[in-house]
């Protein structure tokens, strides 16, 4: 077993690697993010299947926005979208596994 601790925020671990998670958009919230001189407000989605929250970084942000058609968060709400693991993030100069927002929508 690994250790971990525990996070309001949904981390690469927390969704399969071997296949798409659809989630429906329940809501979003502005939140301050990280602790001391690293802590920044970033735009949180909660979704309707889990009680964590995807901290939204510039190309999931984007990704939502293209999958949805719209950059006004208040039409994601009750969207569906697809969360996948991607492997080979680059992420302070080390490559990292991370989740991606699928930028087409999943069906049903």
């Amino acid at each position: 077993m690994r250790f971990s601790s525990p996070s309001n925020y949904l981390k690469h671990t927390d969704i399969p690697e071997d296949h798409d998670t659809v989630v429906t958009i329940a809501s979003y919230a502005e939140e301050e993010i990280g602790q001391g001189e690293q802590k920044k407000k970033k735009w949180v989605v909660y979704f309707e299947e889990m009680t964590l929250g995807l901290v939204l970084n510039k190309t999931n942000g984007t990704a939502i926005c293209k999958a949805l058609n719209t950059d006004e968060m208040d039409e994601w709400t009750g969207h569906k979208i697809g969360l996948w693991v991607k492997d080979d993030v680059e992420f302070q100069g080390d490559i990292v596994s991370a989740i991606r927002v699928r930028v087409k929508v999943p069906k049903g």
